[in-house]
């Protein structure tokens, strides 16, 4: 079952009830009934992501070790990549400079406390921030507290002993690793959407709680796995990306089941267009996260967003020329066709106006649209200033969206290092099903996947996730130089404390799976490269084995003849991950039994045809008469209640043993040995 509301700006927490009461609806129960039967409950949300983005959070003071004030605006002497200097733009400011308070303690290089910070200075600082500033949240960011992190203890410690009622967060507890201004910058973000993802944890687990839940309320974490409602209040940095992360799960479960090792991932909504890669079974993990122009020491699953969703506004330039997004009309006041009070035109306008999608059927029926709204914003804004007609204006919008999207694609792709004729293209979300036949042509993408609860499949991504937890520690050392006892007691340590994180939540030990990676790079480099390792410790007799594995890791990211050779590999940080699942839903195959295209079909549509720059009757079919092992060509439209499915001319599509519908290119010539 699915259910699907618009989204409620002004508490997060009403559109998920709703959301509930939508599916309560369709099983035939009260809310009350439906909820009082639920076990769990897992919540990916956009409350940190949008805080962030826009830069809206909590009021945050800082205490830093003395010297170190301007550090947060120095930062990584950001630039841009534009070469004109006077475009040049600072990272903001996260912190006034007033609430960034000095305090006199140092820990060594090495680690050992040269000065301890003095208990009663820690607690007048703080104090003067909450009473004269108004600050919410205290970041305590001390120098090479990645290393020993007593003094930072201390200094929490007094603020929390003196009762002075803020959050308080500890550089080291967000992440023990090399680099001050990425790991400071990660403790301040975490102070500044704290106490807003308290509130909405709280929010919801009391609204949830007065529905007749009773089960367990879990969050999904931007790193693709589930974390308790605790952990979520005291580490809300971790649901950063969170959205886009469960259709990242989803797709790499939908893969293992088709036995497709190398996907490539879209996701269309209403504001963003989301794509990935997936090799091997496993997506990729992007570390130190650049939120905006700020680098961080978050790690979410690698996630490229451009502004092409279904409410992306089309607009002419200064120049003339016709653009989509990154502008939208979100949900409120949303495309002119909802009649809300939305003026300009959108995609989802073009795409009523072209006849793809059924403005009697839109969310099953609940939201009637107007096609007359969306025929008037589409002649003023675009085909009366270009001297077009509404029909050809329409096609280009839906042009430049596709346009759009495939060049995304690239950049995860052909950008990297891999051809995209290699992989498989899994497109959900509630609109991406109209594009994705179009956007995997011009990438020569022979398979298009679309997923039996697209416009949902975020959420089923979410459920079929593991509890995770993270943790990286900094070591530093060249592989040859290793020690092993060192090393063994490092990694003796995080493997304990992961387990306690786990079994905090509600795990046993026998529960708790974990994995062992990490970051490389070589001696005299900047950035590293995550690579898995096969046990929970190494030595310096790996070092032989393990550069040869960087060597073609390194060559396999850059370029063959790009690694570096002649120079030592280098273990900046080491990675425990913990992994434990409670029940999960469990997808049983239909049996395949073809029902013949007369049977499905429901009539047929005059389509404005992109391709051809024509208007033809094309047929519809239903998708709950498509049957597993069914099949049609298009040029087609397959309605289903939460979204439209368009199939090109030249394109199949058929349903498999799990209701996916697999849209192949009959056109596709490429052959095996040309992707090789």
């Amino acid at each position: 079952m699915r259910g699907k509301a618009l989204t409620t700006y002004d508490d997060f927490g009403k559109g998920v009830l709703e959301a509930v009461g939508v599916v309560a609806e369709v099983v035939g129960v009260p809310s009350a009934e439906f909820l009082a039967a639920t076990t769990e409950f897992t919540v990916s949300t956009t409350v940190v992501t949008n805080s962030l983005m826009t830069l809206r959070g909590a009021r945050v003071g800082v205490l830093v070790t003395s010297g170190f004030k301007d550090t947060f605006r120095i930062g990584d002497s950001h630039r841009s990549a534009v070469r004109d200097d006077h475009l040049q733009e600072n990272a903001p400011d996260m912190v006034d400079r007033r609430w960034i308070v000095e305090i006199d303690e140092r820990t060594d290089g090495d680690g050992s406390v040269l000065l301890a910070p003095d208990p009663s200075v820690i607690v007048a600082a703080a104090r003067r921030l909450v009473d004269e500033f108004g600050v919410v949240s205290v970041a305590i960011c001390f120098v090479n507290s990645y290393l020993n992190p007593d003094n930072e203890l201390r200094a929490a410690q007094a603020v929390r002993d003196a009762g002075i009622g803020t959050f308080v967060v500890q550089s080291h507890q967000m992440s023990p690793v090399i680099g001050e201004n990425r790991r400071w910058t990660t403790a301040v973000l975490s102070a500044f959407v704290q106490s807003e993802a308290t509130r909405f944890v709280a929010s919801l687990r009391d609204r949830l709680d007065e529905g007749g839940f009773t089960g367990n309320l879990s969050f999904f974490q931007g790193l693709g796995g589930r974390m308790s409602s605790e952990a979520a209040s005291e580490q809300p940095l971790a649901l950063y990306g969170s959205g886009p992360a469960g259709g990242a799960v989803g797709a790499k479960a939908l893969a293992e089941r088709m036995q497709t090792p190398h996907v490539l991932l879209g996701d269309m909504g209403g504001t963003s267009f989301d794509t990935g890669i997936i090799t091997d079974y496993e997506p990729h993990i992007a570390g130190d996260v650049q939120v905006g122009p700020l680098r961080t020491t978050v790690n979410i699953v690698d996630i490229d967003s451009v502004g092409a969703g279904g409410g992306s506004i089309a607009w002419i330039s200064e120049r003339g020329v016709p653009r989509v997004g990154p502008q939208s009309a979100r949900s409120e006041p949303g495309p002119a066709a909802y009649g809300r009070g939305g003026t300009e035109p959108t995609v989802t306008d073009a795409m009523i106006v072209l006849g793809v999608m059924d403005p009697e059927n839109y969310l099953g029926g609940r939201l009637k649209l107007r096609p007359d709204l969306a025929e008037n914003a589409l002649d003023r804004v675009i085909a009366t200033p270009l001297g077009s007609d509404i029909e050809n204006s329409a096609a280009a919008v839906h042009d430049l969206v596709v346009a759009h999207m495939a060049s995304a694609m690239r950049e995860v792709t052909v950008a990297k290092g891999y051809d995209p004729r290699a992989f498989a293209f899994v497109a959900y979300g509630g609109t991406l099903p109209m594009f994705a036949a179009e956007i995997a042509r011009r990438l020569t993408i022979e398979r298009v996947i679309i997923p039996h609860n697209s416009s949902v499949f975020c959420a089923v991504g979410v459920l079929s996730s593991d509890y995770m937890v993270r943790l990286t520690r900094t070591i530093g050392d060249e592989l040859d130089s290793i020690d092993e006892d060192a090393m063994g007691a490092i990694a003796e340590e995080m493997l304990g404390q992961a387990r306690e994180l786990l079994q905090a939540q509600g795990f046993s030990a026998d529960d708790i799976a974990l994995e062992y990676s990490g970051e490389f790079r070589f001696t005299g480099q900047h950035h590293e490269l995550p690579m898995a390792l096969d046990t929970a410790t190494i030595s310096a007799s790996d070092a032989p084995q393990l550069s040869e594995q960087f060597f073609r890791l390194y060559e396999r990211t850059y370029g063959a003849g790009t690694a570096w050779k002649d120079s030592t590999v280098r273990l900046v940080n080491y990675v425990v991950t913990a992994r434990a699942s409670r029940d999960k839903a469990q997808l049983t195959p239909a049996a395949l039994s073809a029902t013949a295209p007369n049977k499905i079909q429901t009539g047929s549509r005059a389509v404005f045809l992109p391709s051809k720059r024509s208007r033809e009757n094309i047929p519809l079919y239903a998708d709950d008469k498509f049957t597993p092992g069914s099949s049609v060509n298009g040029p087609a439209i397959i309605d289903a209640s939460d979204t439209t499915i368009f199939v090109p001319p030249g394109f199949r599509a058929s349903r498999d043993e799990f209701l996916n519908y697999v849209l192949t290119d009959t056109e596709v010539t490429t052959t095996t040995e040309e992707i090789s």
